[in-house]
């Protein structure tokens, strides 16, 4: 798989440079449809050329973000019309595994419709996060806000890095799993956080000591 993701990488940096915005937004949409296109290597390489004065940092994060809405919906629609027997069966013939399909439906059953939005920052996830919600039918409308609020500062956030380190992303790029276990940690951490907190409301509501 990582062979596979190295080749999906050198192709969607050809992309970008024949393609430019356009480019951009088809590759965004794929990597938001389940196509693993690692967003995280192909914005900071967009931010370097924005910093070569080849393209523009805004332009970059806001076409990139209406690529990720757009995939985001055509996710959702394989989950809403699709169903998920169909994609455990067939989802493997478009990279879609049936352990990644079952991830992400067990965290959205854990913590529903935001999951959408959080979601994208979690490694592994972040492909497959829209699958869950199209499953369950969730309301399309909310679901497509959480997509823009959830893909715009992402989108920002590595255009930026890459415009920012320029030259010496390659040293940056060969310690990213390093920040892919924070971002994984510090999610795990407030979530675990906000479940201990609903849990001692909970029991404070449930105390028979409770004045009504």
């Amino acid at each position: 798989m990582d062979g596979l993701v190295d080749a999906i990488k050198t192709w969607a940096e050809h992309i970008v440079l024949t393609l430019g915005y356009p480019g951009l937004v088809m590759l965004a949409a794929l990597g938001n449809a389940n196509i693993p296109i690692p967003s995280e290597a192909v914005l900071p390489f967009a931010g370097i050329l924005a910093g070569q004065g080849k393209l523009n940092l805004h332009a970059i994060a806001w076409w990139s973000t209406l690529g990720s809405v757009l995939g985001s919906a055509i996710s959702y629609g394989f989950g809403a019309f699709l169903g998920r027997d169909f994609l455990m069966r067939y989802g493997k013939f478009v990279l879609m595994r049936p352990a990644e399909i079952e991830h992400a439906e067990r965290w959205f059953e854990r913590y529903g419709l935001p999951f959408t939005l959080w979601g994208r920052a979690v490694p592994l996830l972040r492909t497959f996060v829209s699958l869950p919600a199209g499953m369950y039918r969730s309301r399309f409308d909310v679901f497509l806000l959480y997509a823009f609020l959830g893909s715009l500062p992402w989108c920002y956030l590595w255009a930026y890095l890459g415009q920012a380190l320029g030259r010496h992303w390659d040293a940056v790029e060969r310690n990213m799993r390093w920040v892919d276990v924070a971002v994984v940690l510090v999610v795990v951490g407030l979530f675990a956080r906000w479940i201990a907190r609903r849990r001692r409301l909970n029991h404070v509501a449930d105390s028979p000591d409770r004045l009504e």
